[in-house]
């Protein structure tokens, strides 16, 4: 009787030790994968970073700006995401319910404030060809964006990013007015593009800025992309049927929420 209970101790305690090798092993792996992301941030070509000065006139979030409560408004719209999605690497959509209304502003400050951590990195993408205002963003000439990849096969992805003058910040711009754009998002070419861009940082976070759900049927097409929609909702300029079809356009599943904007 006792041998059989020392032997299943024992056994138990073979099975209690390799356990304990096994969470070993996996906190040394998630270790090196840690410290090999933030090399890989660290070595990040570092851009021209704007003043604080350049950056109240481009309108743009960071640490230390005066307006608190427009900081802490993004900051609330990162933490909802992120408690939503439970990932350091995610896909956000974000497109205006009315057609007049362009999302740039509050798109390309959400994706600053991603890259407020020091260990995360962000990019925004303008997919809104029909009202571009990207060029105040970057920090270098624009030669090909968006849409000269989507076309261009032998452009390669690296020509069509961009540095901001956002630490950890960088841009993929349009590319310029297209009436084709969403044949082009609805290419093999533009999903490959999206996986790619996702899984080349395992802490990137991406913003897709898309034209009007109103003005056209690309934000449509591009939800099928993201993780999660956001919704920018012109305060006392749309009605509630409105923001219900926009919902509806970027699928209930993946809709994360509505931004009222003044």
């Amino acid at each position: 009787m006792m041998d059989k209970r020392k032997e299943k101790n024992l056994s138990q305690l073979m099975v209690d030790v390799d356990a304990l090798v096994e969470d070993s092993d996996q906190l040394v792996k998630n270790a090196v994968l840690e410290h090999r992301k933030r090399e890989k941030i660290k070595n990040m070509d570092m851009p021209l970073l704007w003043s604080q000065e350049e950056l109240y006139e481009k309108k743009i979030v960071f640490t230390g700006m005066r307006q608190r409560e427009v900081l802490n408004a993004f900051r609330e719209v990162r933490i909802r995401l992120l408690k939503r999605h439970h990932s350091d690497n995610m896909v956000v959509l974000v497109s205006s319910v009315a057609a007049d209304v362009a999302s740039s502003y509050f798109s390309f400050n959400l994706a600053a404030t991603f890259a407020l951590d020091q260990h995360k990195t962000a990019l925004y993408v303008d997919c809104n060809p029909y009202n571009s205002n990207v060029d105040k963003y970057v920090t270098s000439d624009i030669d090909l964006g968006l849409s000269n990849y989507l076309t261009d096969y032998t452009v390669p992805l690296k020509n069509i990013i961009y540095p901001t003058g956002v630490e950890r910040l960088r841009v993929i711009p349009s590319g310029g007015s297209s009436d084709s754009a969403a044949e082009f998002f609805n290419s093999k070419r533009m999903e490959v593009l999206v996986a790619e861009i996702k899984s080349r940082y395992p802490d990137r976070f991406i913003v897709l800025d898309a034209p009007s759900i109103q003005q056209s049927t690309e934000a449509r097409i591009l939800a099928r992309y993201c993780d999660h929609a956001l919704l920018v909702v012109p305060f006392g300029k749309v009605v509630t049927d409105e923001v219900l079809s926009a919902v509806d356009a970027v699928g209930k599943e993946k809709f994360a929420g509505v931004v009222f904007n003044n």
